[in-house]
């Protein structure tokens, strides 16, 4: 009997085959696909993962507006710039728009606390990193850089708050994220969604706004408990980042006329998200002129003689300064630093003429140098301390100073 062996191609054929189909036996599926990292979870938790989703990537660039309605006109603060959530920077220019037609009592109110002749501090850009925060007015060529928590300067806890806490920078929706709660959802183009959302009055009030402009507005503590809380609408795209957030705010405004904000009838704040992974912040550079607030803001008392100060500190309080150069531009010329006497506190009234008549001695007796700056020509100013100032100070003084710019 002849036996026939097979070939060796033949039994490299047959082992082919069978581990052909060994690879396609069901022992081998294709691994199941993850849980989406946002749509996968619970409805009303979904808002804070995706918040969590938009810091993932590491940055996002922002444009947000926030809308004070009134009779009057709208006042509206848009603020444009980028976020770096893995290195807690942010930069971004904040600017107002104020319908002339609008109470100075409401200006101030938003904006901070203007001199009568001070420029206000309409417009800005922030820079926040951790061991910082950069300030510099759109009227000045510098940078003021205050420490993590402000400086030692009293006021300066509105610059501390320039700090967020979900974003370097403060005020944006993301600081209500953490708290919204989902009620409802719908699919957009795109693979996106689409949220109706809920947070507490407690955390617009708390978070929004600065603390002196927080004063003006419905005391959290007051508030009727049963109120409906603010609804936002939250947008995100396919992968559960954040795009959008828009907010009614208005159930924050006072019922009452004592508020700065009586004439305001509405609050709107809306957020777009974008460049997510890719924006990088503006961040001040070496080539850049950076002042210590520390040392360069101070109270328009402690200035002196010949001194040249601008106003804004982005401190929201005219009672702060900033120290400058002469040889630049500057707004104004301390001429005097004039004592009011060490008698009791004579009223608002009476303690306003009696620093007027002061630095119009003073203006008279200054170096022709000093006053010749004067806008208009001139013309003089005076701060005074307040009654508690008064009180608490030995001897209190009237600064004395001339506009040095319209």
């Amino acid at each position: 009997m002849v036996i026939r062996r097979p070939s060796l191609r033949a039994i490299a054929a047959a082992v082919l085959l069978l581990l052909t189909a060994c690879s396609r036996g069901p022992a081998d599926h294709d691994p199941k696909p993850s849980p989406h990292p946002v749509f996968s979870k619970p409805l009303g938790t979904q808002p804070y993962a995706a918040l969590q989703q938009t810091q993932n990537p590491g940055s996002a660039s922002f444009t947000q507006k926030v809308t004070f309605t009134s009779k009057r006109g709208d006042a509206v603060q848009t603020t444009v710039g980028s976020l770096n959530f893995a290195g807690k920077r942010g930069a971004g220019k904040r600017d107002w728009t104020l319908p002339r037609t609008l109470p100075d009592r409401v200006k101030d109110a938003l904006l901070g606390t203007a001199r009568e002749e001070g420029l206000r501090d309409s417009s800005a850009v922030i820079a926040v990193d951790p061991q910082t925060v950069h300030y510099r007015s759109a009227s000045a060529k510098y940078w003021l850089r205050y420490g993590a928590n402000g400086d030692h300067v009293e006021g300066l806890d509105s610059i501390a708050k320039l700090r967020g806490t979900e974003a370097a920078l403060s005020g944006t929706l993301l600081e209500t994220v953490t708290t919204a709660k989902a009620t409802a959802q719908r699919s957009t183009p795109g693979g996106g969604r689409s949220y109706r959302t809920e947070f507490g009055l407690d955390a617009a009030w708390g978070l929004l706004f600065p603390a002196d402009l927080s004063e003006e507005l419905a005391p959290v503590w007051k508030v009727d408990p049963t109120r409906a809380p603010v609804v936002m609408t939250l947008s995100v795209d396919s992968k559960g980042r954040i795009t959008r957030a828009e907010a009614d705010l208005s159930a924050l405004l006072r019922k009452d006329n004592e508020s700065a904000l009586a004439t305001v009838t509405g609050i709107h704040a809306e957020l777009a998200l974008a460049a997510h992974g890719s924006a990088k912040p503006a961040m001040p550079t070496s080539s850049d002129m950076i002042l210590d607030a520390g040392k360069a803001v101070m109270a328009d008392e402690d200035t002196k003689p010949g001194d040249c100060i601008d106003f804004n500190t982005g401190a929201r309080t005219n009672a702060l300064v900033v120290r400058v150069t002469c040889s630049g531009p500057h707004d104004a010329r301390v001429f005097a630093q004039t004592p009011l006497g060490d008698g009791s506190y004579p009223g608002r009234e009476a303690a306003e003429h009696r620093a007027l008549d002061a630095c119009g001695e003073a203006f008279d007796r200054a170096p022709s140098r000093w006053t010749d700056e004067a806008v208009p020509r001139d013309h003089y100013w005076s701060s005074w301390p307040l009654e508690a100032e008064w009180k608490a100070s030995a001897e209190p003084v009237a600064t004395c100073y001339v506009a040095s710019r319209a």
